[in-house]
């Protein structure tokens, strides 16, 4: 028997299902975040597993880069508190990414929305707009540093505002 350990490198819950061959039975299992459990079969079994995770991100422990799921695996033995805290900061970094990703494809598609109603209205936009997002205190006692970026749409032809920055 082959020994798989699955690992939660995500600050969530995660429920791990999987199927084996020959069998229509789903198996599961509920993982708390920075948790990890064994799955004991054999290696065309744990490779059928494996392979049914992987396009959902899951990466062998040693493997974790940018596309990392949140789930793990290591063959054999345990996989380490070390790699599962680093998974989880990559897991962090990944939805951190995703996140600035989608305030600039949002930012872009309202300033192509704006450029439309000006030119249907037969005026002529100026500059690209300016999205800004700040983080608030939580209360008064909240001295923690806080998110804050602004991200510009520029136009061709047409001088910047200032910088876009994000800070954290």
């Amino acid at each position: 028997m082959t020994k798989l350990y699955i690992a939660n490198c995500s600050k969530r819950e995660h429920l791990f299902t999987w199927m084996i061959p020959e069998n229509p039975k789903a198996f599961s299992h509920k993982l708390r975040a920075g948790t990890q459990f064994l799955i004991e079969r054999t290696d065309d079994e744990v490779n059928f597993i494996i392979k049914q995770h992987e396009i959902y991100g899951m990466m062998e422990v040693s493997k974790v880069t940018k596309g990392f799921g949140g789930q793990c695996y290591r063959i054999g033995k345990p996989i380490s508190i070390e790699a599962i805290e680093a998974g989880i900061s990559q897991s962090d970094q990944e939805m951190i990414d995703r996140a600035q990703e989608a305030r600039s494809i949002t930012t872009a598609a309202q300033d192509d929305i704006i450029s439309k109603t000006a030119q249907e209205m037969g005026i002529k936009q100026k500059g690209g707009i300016e999205f800004e997002v700040i983080e608030e205190k939580k209360n008064a006692a909240d001295n923690d540093e806080k998110f804050e970026q602004k991200i510009e749409v520029i136009h061709e032809g047409i001088a910047p505002r200032g910088r876009s920055r994000a800070k954290k």
